[in-house]
């Protein structure tokens, strides 16, 4: 344990206690504790005679008190010790596995019917997905047979989503764009273009084998589109409600609404190859 005039020495040299006590091997807060007799939290009661102890700073200590903590999670042994052990976890393998990977609550739910804030939702919702396609292992980190088939579940489920929230807001938001924004061609041909971009991509995923590096790899790629492409739109949402009204955007609101109600349903086959044709898999005759 440093001593008084450890740490006194320290501050009277310029240091902070921030500073001192990384040198003496304790946190900030013990640091000015062992120099003042007093807790870096008690700042508010302090009478004045306390205030004129050594050590004392002008100003709150309170910050002294809370060091930043540092979660073991963040590094990479203590991330592979985790995995393997909800790995040997069979009872909590097998209620992951059985979890539904859908997202709760309604796509379209009465409370919400502005454009935007409708999008921004379905937005969340496909971001939900991705998020649990990249918590599953895949190929290149020794994910199983059971979460090869979870990452085709979630893969198919991105893909059915997105099958009708791109072609409703080509029908309704980028010609909206077009209308109402100076540079609406411009945004909404981007928009477009970058849409593209991830459908070439998902529907790689879609042909390829769950539990290749490949599709570790797509999916990654994916990730990154649909990341850029959310950020942007946002940027346009925020630019529509300052110019358009809110009645408006609720019409058109519920225009989205109802072409995604309308839209048909994915056939089990139209998400890509069957597993049997899929890159990576043999063919089974």
């Amino acid at each position: 344990m440093p001593s008084r005039s450890e740490v006194l020495r320290l501050l009277d040299a310029g240091l902070d206690y921030a500073e001192a006590g990384r040198r003496l091997g304790v946190p900030a807060g013990q640091a000015f504790l062992i120099a003042t007799g007093l807790p870096a939290d008690g700042g508010g009661a302090l009478t004045a005679e306390e205030r004129r102890r050594p050590g004392m700073r002008e100003g709150s200590t309170q910050h002294l008190s809370n060091p930043p903590a540092r979660s073991p999670a963040g590094r990479e042994h203590v991330r592979v010790w985790l995995r393997e052990r909800a790995g040997r976890d069979g009872p909590l393998r097998r209620a992951a596995e059985a979890r539904d990977v859908r997202p709760e609550g309604d796509r379209a739910p009465e409370d919400v019917r502005e454009l935007t804030g409708l999008l921004t939702r379905d937005h969340d919702r496909v971001t939900s997905l991705v998020k649990q396609l990249n918590a599953v292992p895949g190929g290149t980190k020794g994910g199983s047979a059971a979460r090869a088939a979870r990452r085709e579940t979630l893969v198919g489920l991105i893909a059915e989503a997105l099958a009708s929230h791109e072609p409703a807001e080509r029908q309704h938001l980028w010609p909206a764009v077009r209308n109402a924004l100076e540079d609406g061609d411009r945004l909404a041909d981007q928009a477009l273009e970058q849409e593209s971009g991830a459908a070439r991509t998902l529907a790689r995923l879609e042909r390829t084998a769950p539990d290749t590096e490949e599709s570790d790899h797509l999916a990654q790629r994916l990730t990154e589109e649909l990341r850029r492409h959310v950020a942007f739109e946002d940027a346009v949402f925020a630019r529509l409600r300052k110019t358009l009204s809110e009645e408006e955007r609720e019409r058109l609101g519920a225009k989205v609404a109802r072409a995604w109600t309308t839209a048909p349903d994915r056939a089990p086959d139209a998400r890509g190859a069957r597993p049997a044709d899929r890159r990576g898999t043999e063919r089974e005759e």
